[in-house]
């Protein structure tokens, strides 16, 4: 008797710590839960194009640009207060297939460091600049 209880018990345990466990990995509607890290590469492939378009409005000289996704990075920015001033999602990438090349833009993220952008709106955090003679230099 007492080791068929325990059996149900230690059955029940499984069953229902098995379901817990599930229902915090995955979306009750059927759908598996992204991580914000997730969302936000999603958010920044979404608008690829966009962002291309702006880089190469940087430049005559781009006729293609390249993003590092490994790349992609939330910082907080700093403002003088405490509480800062918001949070950027900044993307690196190269022009041209010039591994000699590079840049930097940015998205505004609010106060959310797990958001995506509310609207779209880019910044270009480090221009496009190319190294050649020991050096960066701005990409002319």
């Amino acid at each position: 008797m007492k080791k068929r209880t325990l059996l149900w018990l230690v059955l029940a345990l499984v069953v229902f710590g098995g379901g817990a466990w599930m229902a915090q990995k995955t979306n009750l509607f059927g759908g598996i839960t992204l991580s914000p890290r997730a969302k936000q590469l999603a958010y920044l492939k979404e608008h690829e194009e966009d962002m291309a378009d702006f880089v190469k409005a940087l430049s005559p000289k781009v006729e293609s640009v390249q993003f590092d996704w490994d790349s992609m990075k939330v910082g907080q920015v700093g403002n003088g207060t405490p509480q800062g001033g918001g949070y950027m999602l900044t993307l690196r990438g190269k022009v041209n297939n010039n591994d000699k090349t590079k840049f930097m833009v940015g998205f505004s993220l609010d106060n959310d460091a797990n958001g995506i952008p509310k609207e779209f709106g880019i910044y270009e955090m480090q221009p496009i600049r190319i190294y050649r003679d020991g050096g960066w230099y701005y990409y002319d």
